[in-house]
């Protein structure tokens, strides 16, 4: 816990501002899935989720909170859930928006310890409806996740004209470095590339939205560690509901 702890405190003294911040905003919302998909790979062992979530906006800085149940999955030593901590801060350059964040995962009801934390860069464009970014998540070397990780991701969405829908693509590649049995919670089958195509229909307060992920683990080259939990890994169509408040 104190290599997150330092990890955390690292990221939020590089975003934090110099002067005093008020609350610009809050923004919160509850939701539903048939699983808890992440960079491809299934977070709740292939199992249906419920996840609250909240955002706080202080301006030149924001920090969010995230608990997800993850029903014993294997890939994380059987936690029940996560709580995803995170601080972060966005930065205008003309028409792009980049994006820099601190993040910790904690990790409850496990049979060892788990947490891990990120350091996330990314950048966006917004072109009328359509928006465009790339985003990269690092976690440096740490036991839990048996050595580093590397997250690239490319994501495109964009409004129907004159309807409630957005249209969801994008496609991320994972790699980094470790041997240690606890690498395959992150890797199940060492480097690998994902992607996703989606669609969300809103009505405020409710979004209703369904994923088709996918990702090229193959299970013939799948690391045998049991936190590669293999049943997370393949093609999958998720549906999820959203209640914001």
């Amino acid at each position: 816990m104190a290599g997150l702890a330092k990890l955390m405190l690292a990221g939020g003294i590089v975003l934090l501002p110099g002067e005093a911040v008020r609350a610009q905003s809050f923004d919160a919302g509850i939701e539903a899935a048939s699983n808890d998909v992440r960079a491809g790979i299934s977070w709740s062992g292939g199992r249906a989720t419920v996840s609250a979530d909240a955002l706080l906006d202080l301006g030149p800085v924001d920090t969010s909170l995230r608990v997800a149940a993850l029903r014993g999955a294997s890939r994380h030593a059987g936690a029940e859930a996560v709580a995803d901590v995170a601080v972060g801060r966005n930065w205008a350059l003309g028409a792009v928006t980049l994006r820099t964040e601190a993040v910790g995962h904690v990790f409850t009801g496990a049979a060892q310890r788990m947490d891990f934390g990120e350091l996330v860069v990314g950048a966006r464009y917004d072109l009328g409806p359509l928006r465009l970014a790339a985003t990269a998540w690092y976690a440096p070397e740490q036991s839990t996740i048996g050595g580093d990780n590397l997250h690239l991701r490319l994501a495109a969405d964009g409004g129907i004209p004159g309807l409630p829908i957005t249209l969801l693509v994008s496609v991320g590649h994972t790699t980094g470095g470790g041997s240690d049995p606890r690498a395959a919670r992150l890797r199940p089958g060492g480097d690998y590339t994902d992607w996703k195509l989606g669609a969300e229909y809103t009505r405020y307060p409710l979004t209703f939205g369904i994923d088709y992920v996918g990702t090229s683990v193959a299970e013939d080259r799948a690391a045998t560690s049991a936190f590669a939990d293999l049943a997370g890994a393949g093609d999958r169509v998720v549906a999820r509901v959203r209640f914001s408040f």
